[in-house]
């Protein structure tokens, strides 16, 4: 990378028109699946995919452009320590999810849904079934690839960990500003949600950092998002909860 700039503003800049432009291609990858006539599930399904697709489609330009190869993104099969960062850091994120709702819901304050609440609302269930091996197979590894293996890294040349692991955190957070704003046109639920997000994105960055193995995140993103998913499906198929469309709030 010695031939690219380290200038901490230039880069920062790059790594905001890199998200920008992940989202910019997930919408319009996504535009087909909305132009098709198919059910509700089927919309969903493809949508998702090609918007997934956005973020590969991005990362995949940097590297073009920057003439890097797939080594930038730290790849790795993971050995036994690096399997136990994901089992770790898997926990650690239903912790910190279970501790910010509840910090949320004893001061009052409310959170936003997303696309997969509204349809958990609207009574298709099985969407939830599907997403378990999507978030495994497609959210997981697409988002990481980017936030964390191009972003991250990219950021990381010109700062040290922290400020990287930060900066990168907050623009992950944001990718998720117009769903939950969607879902939930609330200023202050948006701005709670995305606060917790930003805190769940913290630890997947520095699990990059700590492992430097893009595998350890896009194993935890994928089995945190598919364990909520999977605990959602559980508990709205059998009406343990009245509001069990909660539980599928705040997946990353």
């Amino acid at each position: 990378m010695s031939h690219q700039s380290t200038n901490p503003v230039r880069r920062v800049g790059v790594a905001t028109g890199l998200t920008v432009l992940g989202v910019l291609f997930s919408v319009l990858l996504s535009i087909p699946a909305l132009a098709v006539s198919l059910n509700a599930l089927a919309q969903f399904t493809l949508a998702l995919v090609l918007s997934e697709l956005g973020f590969v489609a991005a990362a995949l330009l940097f590297l073009r452009a920057t003439d890097q190869g797939l080594d930038y993104l730290r790849v790795r099969i993971p050995d036994s320590r690096a399997l136990g960062f994901v089992v770790a850091g898997t926990v650690a994120l239903f912790v910190y999810r279970l501790v910010a709702i509840l910090t949320a819901q004893a001061v009052g304050l409310p959170l936003a849904g997303n696309s997969v609440t509204q349809l958990a609302e609207e009574g298709v269930l099985s969407t939830l079934l599907l997403l378990v091996p999507l978030s495994i197979l497609v959210v997981g590894p697409a988002e990481e690839l980017l936030f964390r293996g191009v972003i991250q890294s990219y950021l990381d040349g010109a700062f040290s960990r922290a400020p990287a692991v930060v900066l990168t955190s907050v623009l992950f957070a944001l990718v998720h500003l117009p769903t939950t704003w969607v879902a939930t046109p609330n200023p202050v639920a948006v701005s709670v949600t995305l606060v917790i997000l930003f805190g769940l994105s913290i630890l997947l960055g520095y699990l990059y950092a700590w492992t430097d193995n893009l595998v350890v995140p896009i194993l935890v993103h994928g089995l945190y998002d598919a364990l909520l998913f999977g605990l959602a499906y559980l508990v709205l198929s059998s009406d343990v909860l009245p509001d069990g469309s909660s539980m599928v709030a705040l997946n990353v």
